[in-house]
């Protein structure tokens, strides 16, 4: 008799960040599913994010037969079956077994067209199912796909988290850590568990989406020479300065399309994401583009 052996799903989690995603304009929620297509073609979360169980999850995984699996959009986490029950886990899952992934920056410029605060980085964001004990209940939750769910300040441990969060973990596993992806067998909310109420996988599998949105920033453009600007210009002069011109409105940061800011009747270019200037207590962010 053939035997073989097989592994469901136990969750995903996609992990898509709006600045590589969008396109110009163009909300990538908001797309069609081809145009939504079009754009996770080109995309790849773990060339701006490293996303790794740590060393005690990793024990976890394999002490319960499990498999960690990367993929372009984010991960999942596979279980082990029985032969007679193929969506009964391998090893049961206790009810407070959790699994906990960092989640670590790995461009240095990851603020800059990220929307999150740049003063807080170096904070820790801690994304789960359940709420932590040092955590008020107002503390969030993660989302299941399609929620629209985003990554924003709310996130952010409280000093006692932090501090009992980082004691948890070794010095290399706290080398650009932005956050903590924590997911338990049971959650707060019992529409995001991760096994039904006799233990077994559902069908489908929990799948969990984080967004993360890129940042909108007005864009400052600077002249070598005076520049004349009308009422029906997107620009006016910064400060009555005739050589800086600023936007009226702010504009998103994307990777991909083009957003038509015009002087005169010329389009003038978009910004890339080196030059970002913030400006912390009124909480603005500027482009900065020579001409």
């Amino acid at each position: 008799m053939a035997f073989s052996v097989k592994y469901l799903p136990l969750f995903k989690m996609n992990l898509l960040h709006h600045y590589f995603l969008n396109k110009g304009t163009d909300d990538y929620n908001s797309m069609t599913d081809t145009q939504q297509s079009n754009q996770l073609e080109l995309y790849d979360v773990n060339s701006v994010l490293s996303i790794q169980p740590d060393v005690k999850t990793l024990q976890k995984i394999n002490g319960y037969n499990l498999v960690f699996k990367k993929y372009k959009t984010g991960f999942s986490l596979w279980s082990k079956v029985t032969g007679e029950n193929e969506d009964e886990p391998f090893i049961a899952l206790e009810d407070d077994l959790a699994f906990t992934f960092l989640l670590k920056t790995k461009d240095s410029g990851f603020y800059n067209y990220t929307d999150l605060k740049i003063e807080n980085a170096g904070k820790l964001y801690y994304l789960s199912n359940r709420r932590l004990e040092t955590e008020p209940n107002s503390f969030p939750l993660i989302d299941k796909a399609g929620g629209n769910f985003h990554v924003d300040e709310d996130f952010i441990l409280s000093e006692d988290g932090f501090e009992n969060e980082m004691e948890k973990l070794k010095d290399s596993e706290k080398m650009n850590l932005m956050g903590l992806i924590r997911i338990f067998v049971k959650a707060d909310n019992n529409a995001l568990d991760i096994t039904n109420a006799q233990g077994r996988i559902p069908e489908p599998s929990q799948n969990f989406e984080i967004n993360i949105k890129n940042r909108e920033t007005i864009w400052r453009y600077i002249f070598d020479t005076n520049q004349t600007v009308t009422g029906g210009d997107a620009l006016k002069k910064e400060n009555g300065n005739s050589k800086v011109l600023i936007t009226k409105a702010e504009h998103p940061l994307t990777l991909n399309g083009f957003i038509s800011i015009e002087l005169g009747g010329v389009e003038l270019p978009n910004p890339g994401v080196r030059a970002v200037k913030p400006d912390i207590p009124n909480n603005k962010y500027y482009s900065e583009i020579y001409m």
